[in-house]
């Protein structure tokens, strides 16, 4: 995307344009769709929109934004005799938004690879008669011909009939071999597609909760194998605490005071290990963002109660099976 720079003195001219190709390597007879984009801030007047094909490729169609009611394009040559370029004159006032532009062509026969550029330029012109312009190219490679003729003797090589048959295989299964490509993706928590993750987690023996944030999920999954070798440990339970609530956790165990090895130690009834006679007990200590203060006081109410049944729900699955604990959750206040 490309902002249109304002000369010195001037303010910034609220215009972005974009260009993009739906492909970005293609062999003769196959189709390509350049897609422009322009996000106007505010109204502006003496706009046009200018995309140009290059020799190589052949105009097959075009879309222009539902705003120009259909309105046909200038139809313009460039220096080669197959070069074309669409011109749109924008009306004399273009209101704020986004409009969008389409233009399919189908890549001509040729005899060797070539790179081809198509170029998307808008002009504005000023209040005091001069104009400044913008512009942005897509790049699309062409190849002469398929990469499956490298896997064939020589004597194949040169059979043009053979090159293009094998381009439709290519073309075929080009989708797949992009897939296996990216196999090594899907194996990582951090790059697999959303739908993949609970499938991904199946494999660690490990139940993700879809009412978590999808970040929050993925980090889970990622640190996975070292949680299960710290279950049930302190620092164990404080990473799994951190992951779900971003904040990090002070948990205090609490050990034997009232029991001192020594000369004047004396066993009996009212000796035990832990505070207030209750052994293994441990307390939890959080210190938490407020929620959204956009939404009601229930909503609000009902999402506190459902996060801290969340956060006990880790300490009960994380915790050693003896011990009990105390939560004590402090909500932060709003600035």
């Amino acid at each position: 995307m490309t902002n249109i720079e304002p000369r010195a003195g001037q303010k910034p001219v609220p215009l972005q344009i974009s260009h993009v190709a739906s492909f970005y390597r293609r062999y003769p007879g196959e189709r390509v769709t350049f897609y422009t984009r322009l996000d106007v801030d505010e109204t502006l007047s003496g706009l046009t929109v200018r995309i140009t094909l290059p020799a190589g490729l052949v105009l097959e169609a075009y879309r222009s934004p539902s705003y120009l009611d259909g309105a046909l394009p200038a139809v313009e040559r460039e220096g080669d005799v197959e070069g074309v370029c669409l011109v749109w004159h924008l009306a004399e006032t273009s209101p704020p938004g986004s409009y969008e532009y389409q233009v399919t062509a189908t890549v001509a026969p040729t005899e060797c690879d070539r790179t081809l550029e198509s170029r998307a330029v808008v002009t504005l012109g000023g209040a005091d008669g001069r104009s400044i312009s913008t512009e942005q190219v897509a790049t699309v490679v062409v190849l002469a011909k398929g990469r499956y003729l490298e896997y064939l003797p020589a004597l194949y090589q040169k059979d043009e009939l053979m090159g293009r048959f094998l381009m439709l295989f290519e073309s075929f299964w080009s989708p797949i071999e992009g897939q296996i490509e990216a196999l090594p993706f899907y194996f990582d928590p951090l790059l697999t597609p959303p739908d993949f993750l609970p499938w991904l987690a199946s494999w660690l023996d490990l139940a993700l909760d879809e009412r978590w944030p999808e970040q929050r999920r993925r980090q889970l999954l990622r640190s996975a194998a070292s949680l299960y070798q710290k279950r049930g440990t302190k620092q164990g339970l404080q990473t799994f605490l951190e992951i779900y609530t971003g904040e990090k956790a002070q948990i205090v165990e609490h050990r034997a005071h009232d029991f001192c090895l020594g000369p004047r130690a004396r066993l009996g009834p009212g000796i035990a290990l832990g505070t207030g006679n209750a052994p293994y007990t441990f307390t939890v200590v959080l210190a938490l963002p407020p929620l959204s203060s956009a939404q009601g006081k229930d909503e609000r109410d009902r999402q506190e109660l459902e996060r801290r049944r969340m956060i006990e729900a880790i300490i009960e699955a994380e915790k050693p099976a003896h011990t009990r604990y105390t939560l004590c959750i402090k909500v932060e206040r709003e600035a």
